[in-house]
């Protein structure tokens, strides 16, 4: 069972800690998604994994044996990084047999693993190119052939697809979920966009300044953040924060002096951050009203989104199909109250109310 267990792991340099005690399990099979801004320690954490840095404290377990003090090469995994590593001088069957000729192994079996590998990942007419002569696409698929002839217990990919451009990249995201349910293999994959995460992640761990601020499915993350980092994190374009307090059990004052009609079971006067997604707003529809003053409108075909001037902070909404208005203009915004969110204001955890958590 290629499962992974992370207890109370810690990385420091010198005197700086960068990793502080994360506890995680990654299921055999799992995908994986380690989500977070630059910095917040998710390459990191990911070369403990590899042991390519060593692990200041806690320990890490790959199918149930703990690899703390264990060489690369002892852990059975695989990794593929972002700027594919491959050899210039040698071809594409050379780069995906290289560790098996390292290991010794015998030709008929490279031969067999890579033609394995070409006909899982569509490199079969590639074989004998060079890496010069591929796309970045293409030579993105070569490492990760050279990843897969291993036959690894976990794979781990590092951002792999930040060198592609926005076309390549959705088509790649795409490729290497379907190579996951072909191999059927533990995956983590590391990334700082939320959207890969999505899209690609069975589980994703989210997080912020060397901690787990959450671990879930991503429609977990989605729906019920637990903090307002998550929330604004987790969705595109980003959840909407607006500050307010409450006045009663169902009724919160936004700090422009606006009124929403939103459950809740927190003390009267509470400070409290109010979080609507920008695609829970519509116009002209029935649900609680937001009035704003639009600046900026840009149609993308099938939505319009929308920048507004709103209590206390932009508004940013992402209104299915065309919206005939102009900047400047004042319009009112309409939505579900159980699709609010509420966060309080000191602490941006979330509130344990009757709206969406």
């Amino acid at each position: 069972m290629a499962d992974i267990e992370l207890s109370s792991v810690r990385k420091s340099y010198g005197n700086l800690e960068v990793i502080h005690g994360i506890d995680a399990h990654i299921k055999d099979g799992e995908f994986a998604v380690l989500v977070g801004p630059s910095g917040c320690g998710k390459s990191t954490l990911l070369r403990m994994l590899a042991g390519l840095e060593d692990i200041s404290g806690g320990s890490v377990s790959i199918s149930g044996k703990i690899v703390n003090d264990l060489r690369p090469k002892e852990r059975n995994i695989a990794m593929v990084f972002q700027n594919y590593a491959l050899y210039p001088h040698m071809t594409v069957a050379e780069n995906m047999a290289f560790s098996l000729k390292l290991s010794k192994a015998p030709k008929e079996e490279i031969t067999q693993k890579v033609g394995r590998a070409a006909d899982i990942l569509g490199l079969g007419a590639l074989l004998e190119r060079f890496p010069r002569q591929l796309s970045g696409g293409q030579r993105q698929r070569v490492a990760m052939g050279r990843a897969i002839v291993r036959d690894p217990d976990v794979f781990l990919f590092d951002e792999p697809l930040s060198n592609l451009d926005a076309k390549l990249r959705v088509q790649m995201r795409t490729e290497i979920k379907a190579l996951h349910q072909k191999l059927q293999s533990t995956i983590v994959y590391v990334t700082h966009d939320q959207i890969e995460a999505m899209t690609m992640a069975d589980k994703i761990i989210v997080l912020k300044d060397g901690e787990i601020s959450q671990t879930g499915t991503p429609l977990e993350l989605y729906d019920s953040p637990k903090n307002r980092f998550v929330a604004t994190f987790i969705g595109s374009p980003s959840m909407n924060i607006l500050p307010g307090e409450i006045i009663d059990a169902n009724t919160i004052r936004l700090d422009d002096g606006q009124v929403l009609r939103l459950p809740n079971s927190e003390a009267t006067g509470k400070k409290v951050l109010v979080g609507i997604r920008p695609e829970d707003l519509s116009v002209n529809t029935d649900g609680e009203a937001l009035q704003v003053t639009v600046n900026v409108v840009e149609p993308t075909g099938a939505e319009t989104h929308l920048t507004c001037s709103g209590p206390s902070a932009l508004v940013l909404a992402a209104i299915r199909g065309r919206v005939d208005t102009k900047p400047q203009e004042k319009i009112t915004f309409n939505f579900s109250a159980a699709k609010a969110h509420l966060f309080c204001a000191e602490t941006e955890l979330a509130l344990s109310t009757g709206l969406v958590q």
